[in-house]
């Protein structure tokens, strides 16, 4: 800032300079001693008109951007040392798109406060935060939020360190709820963001906005707006932190007590929180609940089917609620949001299906459940794309699109599968990863490697036509061909496999079994995911990324669209696609491990440089190497 108001100093001294009278006039038509010499030639009087008014133009503007500077108002904004630079009317017009096409989906930042406002009273986080969410669609500059990504990197972790107000808080929400894209789980720092939000939070006294002084070494003055606005800062920072969580596979970090307990009929309460964001509320609290008690390390203290039975208990608890929402006076909530955040709320509690030991599938109403959930959530996903929607929805919104896809993957290649209407369910999966590919940031970002993951399992599984799943177990011999994971197989080559694996009683008969289990709701995403890897020839990352740029799957065609020079596509009952080890089919039960199961999870699957990645090449396991980086 100092160095742009020396500069506008230097012009605009320049440009006085130039305009005092000692100092001679540009052009000056020159006397002729002929008849003429008392005319000018009709080329040179406007020239002198045109360098005065220029003159004067110039004077105005310099002196204009110095005053502006001085109140405040720069001609731009920079960000970090000057990387990006943007006008007045960029920021205008970003705003407005914001507030136009994000802010729906989180409706707490005031929409009457200026940028100007934003950027010098409340915080240059929470300023530059709305412009970057802003930028992930705004055409008249693509590369903008390439561009962002690092100096606002570097303002986050600098406005977390010095003294931060609650409209760092405010920025964190909106940067957890549309974070930077990522190509590798291991680099988005997402999860670690929502932390550093609630712990900000808390360390400001968000959670007790009435005693603010409690938690500063200064008296604070706060008028009744401030308060409010503090109150629905936590509000938002717990519905933000469960979205994240549970799109993460984690557990629950929110603090729900009674300071957020908000009344329906409370005149108060619902000026201090929209509708919109008490029902989101109200949503993401039965979401934490159901994460700790079904999800939590302590869901084995369910008797035998009591975790089912309490999963049908929670689900006629969020109908109820939801029509006790329905039938109250609340105003001004739109209706899609609130069936689109309700339906994914009921699909994280159906999930947990994959964890039911019971193996007697037609015993199994639980899964029928489950597909019914998976189908009512995706549908809505899609309405949002008829609506064009689709690309400014929180990254939450397609993480549960993307377990959804997975669940049905899962379901539509098992024996259970006779028991669903199959067709529609076929078509849905189709959907999905078009969605996933039209949501996605910029090519090759997490949404886009995970679609072409969900495709080429599903190709791969013969688009889900068949009862049986392709997928193999693990054989005894390396050279021999595998049986199906879904059915049952010989209990002793069972007993002599799990003496080498982490004690995972029921993985193996199960036919919907899970290996990755500690991810909540989303085990049943990174089961599939960690089973594509495994699935893989040496270099999958490389060949995942080749593919996702150049030539993405078709999941609905029995070839690639392009398929590489050179690459033999048969198989026995399918194509096979040129990056899988055509001795094991696409959701295969994983290889013996030297370390057992324990090694499945006790690295970061998508981890580029984990230990268990660097294998030695003569650890050979049956068809090809283990040592394959998944890189998604």
């Amino acid at each position: 800032m100092e160095k742009e108001m020396e500069y506008l100093r230097e012009r605009l001294a320049m440009y006085e300079g130039q305009s005092t009278p000692n100092q001679p006039v540009l052009n000056a038509p020159q006397q002729v001693s002929d008849s003429h010499s008392h005319s000018f030639t009709p080329s040179t009087m406007p020239k002198v008109e045109d360098d005065a008014f220029l003159q004067t133009q110039h004077t105005q503007v310099a002196a204009t951007s110095l005053l502006d500077l001085r109140s405040g108002s720069p001609m731009f904004f920079s960000l970090g040392a000057g990387e990006v630079r943007l006008g007045h009317s960029e920021i205008n017009e970003l705003f407005a798109e914001y507030f136009q096409l994000y802010h729906p989906f989180l409706p707490f930042l005031d929409q009457v406060r200026s940028p100007d406002e934003y950027y010098s009273q409340d915080h240059r986080l929470l300023f530059w935060a709305i412009v970057a969410v802003a930028a992930r669609r705004y055409a008249p500059r693509p590369s903008l939020l390439k561009e962002l990504a690092k100096p606002l990197s570097d303002l986050i972790w600098d406005s977390i360190r010095n003294q931060p107000n609650h409209h760092v808080v405010k920025a964190l929400c909106l940067l957890c709820t549309w974070p930077l894209p990522a190509e590798r789980t291991v680099t988005d720092p997402t999860f670690i963001l929502c932390g550093a939000m609630m712990q900000v939070a808390m360390q400001i006294g968000l959670h007790q906005p009435t005693h603010p002084d409690d938690f500063s070494r200064t008296r604070m003055r706060l008028r009744r707006e401030d308060i409010h606005d503090r109150l629905r800062t936590w509000a938002v920072c717990n519905i933000v932190a469960q979205t994240v969580s549970t799109g993460n596979g984690q557990p629950s970090i929110t603090l729900y007590d009674s300071t957020l307990d908000f009344k329906i009929d409370d005149e108060e309460h619902m000026r201090i929180i929209p509708p919109t964001l008490f029902v989101r509320l109200r949503q993401e609290m039965a979401a934490s609940r159901i994460n700790k008690l079904l999800y939590s390390v302590n869901s084995h203290r369910f008797a035998e089917g009591a975790a089912i039975s309490y999963m049908s208990l929670e689900a006629d608890r969020l109908k109820e609620e939801r029509l006790k929402e329905q039938s109250s006076s609340l105003d001004g909530v739109d209706t899609d949001l609130e069936e689109l955040y309700h339906f994914a709320v009921s699909l994280h509690l159906h999930l947990y299906s994959f964890f039911n030991p019971e193996a007697r599938l037609e015993r199994r109403d639980d899964l029928v459940a489950l597909y019914f959930a998976a189908t009512a959530y995706l549908e809505r996903v899609f309405k949002l794309q008829r609506d064009g929607k689709l690309p400014h929805v929180p990254y939450y919104v397609m993480q549960m699109a993307l377990a959804a896809g997975f669940a049905l993957l899962k379901l539509l290649n098992s024996d259970f599968a006779s028991k669903l209407p199959a067709d529609k369910g076929r078509r849905f999966v189709l959907q999905t990863v078009d969605a996933l590919r039209k949501a996605k940031v910029w090519s090759n970002d997490l949404l886009d490697r995970f679609a072409e993951v969900l495709a080429q399992l599903w190709k791969e599984s013969s688009r889900g036509r068949s009862l049986h799943s392709l997928s193999q177990s693990p054989s005894l011999n390396s050279n021999s061909g595998m049986n199906s994971m879904f059915n049952h197989h010989n209990q002793q080559q069972l007993h002599q496999q799990q003496s080498d694996r982490r004690d995972s009683t029921g993985m193996f008969e199960d036919p919907l079994g899970l290996i990755i289990r500690s991810r909540m709701s989303m085990s049943v995403l990174f089961d599939c995911a960690w089973r594509w890897r495994e699935a893989q020839v040496n270099g999958a990352a490389e060949q995942l990324e080749n593919t996702v740029m150049t030539n993405p799957t078709n999941p609905d065609s029995s070839t690639n669209s392009t398929p590489p020079p050179g690459v033999v596509m048969e198989g026995p009952e399918h194509t096979t696609l040129p990056n899988f080890n055509p001795q094991i089919s696409t959701l295969s039960m994983p290889l013996p491990l030297t370390n057992g199961m324990a090694s499945a999870n006790s690295f970061e699957m998508f981890d580029s440089v984990s230990w268990l990645l660097d294998t030695q090449p003569d650890w050979t396991y049956g068809s090809g190497t283990f040592g394959n980086d998944f890189g998604v």
